[in-house]
Formats: structure tokens, sequence, C-alpha cells
């Protein structure tokens, strides 16, 4: 699983949950009571799920698949 963690824009912590193997990051944040309105409802066209990935981990995940590019 996968730990997410949901910052307020001061940078404290609002929420922590793991996700879910397959789970769309709008639906972790919906299940962690985030107050997101997710227009593109979870295709990543809108602006609501942004995510900082620090340089350190972004290097170890695997390539993108054609699914997620």
């Amino acid at each position: 699983m996968t730990r997410v963690r949901f910052l307020r824009p001061d940078g404290s912590l609002d929420a922590e949950i793991e996700g879910r193997e397959g789970e769309r990051l709008l639906d972790a944040a919906w299940r962690a009571g985030q107050p997101l309105e997710g227009a593109c409802e979870g295709s990543i066209a809108c602006s609501t799920c942004h995510v900082i990935v620090a340089a350190e981990d972004f290097e170890r995940l695997p390539q993108a698949s054609e699914e997620e590019e």
C-alpha cells in the first residue's frame, strides 16, 4: 500500500491514509474527507489532483505506463 498525506497550505498535516491498490488519487482524497471537486472525475485533466513527489522518491518510481501518460 501507499501512504498518502494531505497537507494544508501552510505545510501542516491535514490527513494521512493508506492508498488502496488501483485506487484513484481523487477517490482516496474523498475517502480521507478532502473537500475536492474532481471536475474531471479523476482523469487528471483538471487541477484537482496535484502531487508533489520528493526527487529521491521520484527516481525510485518505474517508468510510466502508456495508460499513465
